[in-house]
């Protein structure tokens, strides 16, 4: 039995160890560019291990890797740990702790960050006292329902009785009817006028970044500018799997937001995921303008449901405007551990806290 450090070599077996727990690899060349890319770890300022692996019999049972991410918090900038692809086989389970030591003992970083956790993960860092992000809206997604016969067909996907494909036809003609007007509520909630598409992260992110910076910080925000949201997000752009929406009024950007397509392989449903708003003025306006852009943008991209999670209040208050149905969780998938005792009392309260899909991992195994 062997605990070391991952190597560039380890991806074939990380992948087998992967496909064991029905976790999804990326593939090499996105996982390579998790580091060689990243922009903390250009010019080899900061000294980073990608993460750890058990080994046992030259097989690969066990791993946790991490990548940077920058965040600023009171225009102050704080290296984050972000944890990926925690996975342990049955046999060696009792190791994981030993590789969640590993993770936690570095000391090199601000704070450490996971948002892909699931009920069995998250009742383990609870366990050795790593704290839930404190936003309430984490343990729900708002969903609008742009195809409710997919949505029907899953929730019935496992059951089995006679007649079921015409039973289910019937059903869904009716429930159709019963929410025609919850479903097609959110049609007429928006204006497009100043709305406009945008196809790539250029120096217009930038001047942005330099705005969102200042005039949201009180909340902790990943770095929004073009060489961060490039790295982050530009294997989505490059192959039409996300948009860009900017809400634009008398020549100046006064707010974004980015849109993703996720394909369940498992249901066969295809969502969009809204995984960043941003706005900087009149928040209510351009917020319910921006989603009421990108709803329409799924609905033509046949997309069966738009999917809104995270944020803080104030967005969830724009998103509710849309009429969406509430969509619990198992489990909140965001926790955090300060390794800064300034901040370890910041992130303590909601107030500072702005998760959305764009944090983390929560997007990379897309």
């Amino acid at each position: 039995m062997n605990i070391r450090n991952v190597s560039i070599k380890d991806y074939e077996k990380i992948k087998i160890l992967f496909k064991r727990h029905n976790m999804n690899m990326i593939d090499f060349k996105r996982w390579v560019n998790l580091w060689k890319k990243n922009p903390s770890l250009k010019n080899n300022k900061i000294k980073w291990i990608k993460g750890w692996v058990i080994e046992k019999n030259k097989k690969i049972v066990g791993h946790i890797g991490h990548f940077p991410m920058q965040y600023f918090l009171n225009k102050k900038p704080y290296l984050c740990s972000v944890l990926y692809g925690w996975a342990v086989d049955e046999q060696f389970r009792s190791l994981s702790i030993v590789l969640l030591k590993r993770y936690f003992s570095q000391t090199n970083v601000d704070f450490f960050l996971a948002t892909n956790l699931n009920e069995t993960s998250s009742k383990i860092m609870k366990m050795i006292k790593v704290k839930e992000v404190p936003t309430k809206s984490l343990n729900y997604s708002l969903v609008i329902a742009l195809n409710l016969q997919s949505v029907i067909k899953v929730f019935f996907r496992n059951i089995s009785f006679p007649f079921k494909k015409f039973i289910l036809n019937i059903f869904s003609f009716f429930l159709l009817l019963f929410l025609k007007k919850k479903l097609n509520s959110w049609k007429n909630k928006f204006s497009p006028k100043n709305i406009v598409k945008h196809n790539e992260f250029d120096e217009k992110f930038d001047l942005l970044w330099k705005k969102i910076k200042s005039f949201q910080k009180n909340k902790l925000l990943f770095r929004r500018d073009k060489n961060w949201l490039k790295w982050h997000l530009n294997y989505f752009i490059k192959n039409r799997k996300a948009w860009i929406y900017l809400s634009i009024k008398n020549r100046k950007i006064n707010g974004y937001s980015i849109c993703i397509e996720k394909n369940n392989l498992k249901t066969g449903i295809k969502s969009a995921l809204l995984i960043d708003l941003i706005t900087l003025k009149e928040p209510n306006k351009t917020s319910k303008n921006l989603i009421g852009a990108n709803i329409t943008e799924a609905k033509r991209r046949n997309c069966d449901i738009f999917e809104f999670r995270g944020f803080d209040n104030e967005k969830i208050s724009y998103m509710n405007f849309f009429n969406p149905f509430k969509k619990k969780l198992l489990n909140n998938p965001f926790c955090y551990k300060p390794n800064n005792k300034k901040l370890n009392k910041l992130l303590a309260q909601s107030k500072y806290w702005y998760p959305s899909y764009l944090d983390g991992d929560a997007i990379v195994d897309l």
